[in-house]
Order: C-alpha cells, then structure tokens, then sequence
C-alpha cells in the first residue's frame, strides 16, 4: 500500500516517525511543532490525518476555525479495526488471487501475504468487521486474535508460528464530508484532505489531494509554498 506514496516521495524531504504536536499561524505563514521540540515554516499546509487528529492539531495551536468548519469536521466518523498479522508453518488455503471476503462472521476479509507476493514466508493478514473490533477494542489483544484466527482456521489450514494484533482507531470513514477537500484558512492556506471526503477510498483520497493541490496552486500560484 505504501509504495504509490513512495514512489510520488522520491527526492522529497519526507520526515517519517515525526509526531507533530500543533500548527499555528504566524502572519502569513503556519508553523508546524513536533514533539522534539522543532518548528518547520510554510505558506501552505496540507492536513491528511483523520478529521480528530488534524482538528487537534489546529486546536493545539489555537487556530480560529469557523463553527460551520468545525461542525463539518466534527460530523465525519470513522470505523475501528482490529487487525491479526499472522506467520505459518506452511502455505495458507485460500484459493487464488490469495484474499476472500467472508459472508459472515468477525472477519470483514483475510488475504495471504505469501501469495500476494509482499512476504518470503507463508503469512496471514486478517481483519475484523468493523462491529467485532469495536465490541473488543478495549479488550485483551492477544484473546481477540486468538479468536479471529479461531475463525479464519477453515481458510487458513495451518498452524499458526506467531501473531501480532494492532488496532486501528481510524480504519474507514463511516460518515463522509461530501466535499473533495475543505479550506479551512486562505491566507495563509490551509487545507484539509484524504479518505474522509468526497467519495471515500482509495480513490478518493487521491482525487481529495489533488482538490487540495488545486486550492494551494490557486492562492499561491507565483510563490513557492515550502520554506
């Protein structure tokens, strides 16, 4: 899933495992904080967290947000998820291309890590339906795997070496802002992006960032937006 962004980030400065902890505006320009304590400066921003997190970020700095904006960012949901990243002691027994979606059950779909071709062992991802993972969330991780391998076993077929469970508080927008992106600041700009507008998905993460380049090209059309 991540080699499309890697690859648009070639000979790009991109800081990963870098926690931002708030963004403010300082004149014409936004100053981004992270954890360890440095400042980057910018004309322009782009938020693609999810709707909670960049709302945070922007309340962290004391951005004045317009209540029809905030109410927006407040009305978009999101789905939890529980996710088992399984090993195997053999090749799995789902049938080819390597991934089903169960008709019933914890399991919203499983696909085989081996088969798909992104692991040299035979390996398992399983997901849980968006019910199973909230009723459990608060619950040990480890007995919720337990359980989802316990149903996933059928197609699995074999015995399991190792498993780890994480979660995903924000895994799916359930409840959508309709707009491909929002501007929530012109000057300096500041625009909010990413699977929770428009149409959702993948795909609509990807029409939402060009929306969102769009409104950044439009208001600094003869400036550079970087430092």
């Amino acid at each position: 899933m991540s080699g499309v962004a890697k690859h648009l980030a070639l000979g790009l400065d991109v800081l990963p495992e870098t926690t931002l902890t708030s963004l403010r505006a300082e004149g014409s320009r936004w100053i981004a904080s992270t954890l360890g304590g440095t400042e980057f400066e910018a004309r322009a921003v782009v938020l693609t967290p999810p709707a909670p997190q960049s709302l945070a970020l922007i309340d962290a700095g004391g951005v004045d947000l317009s209540p029809d904006l905030r109410a927006r960012l407040g009305a978009i949901e999101y789905d939890r998820c529980l996710t088992v990243m399984a090993v195997l002691d053999r090749p799995s027994r789902m049938p080819p291309p390597g991934g089903l979606i169960p008709e019933s059950g914890p399991l919203a779909w499983l696909f085989d890590n081996q088969a798909k071709g992104i692991s040299p062992v035979p390996a398992a991802t399983l997901q849980a339906t968006a019910g199973f993972s909230l009723e459990h969330w608060d619950r040990d991780r480890t007995e919720s795997g337990r359980l989802l391998i316990e149903a996933a076993s059928a197609w699995i077929g074999a015995s399991v070496r190792e498993f780890q469970v994480h979660g995903w508080r924000y895994s799916r927008p359930r409840i959508l802002d309709p707009a491909p992106c929002m501007l929530a600041s012109r000057r300096p700009t500041l625009v909010l992006a990413g699977d929770a507008f428009g149409p959702g998905g993948i795909e609509g993460a990807a029409l939402s960032g060009l929306a969102a380049a769009r409104e950044i090209l439009e208001r600094t059309p003869d400036e550079s937006v970087g430092r």
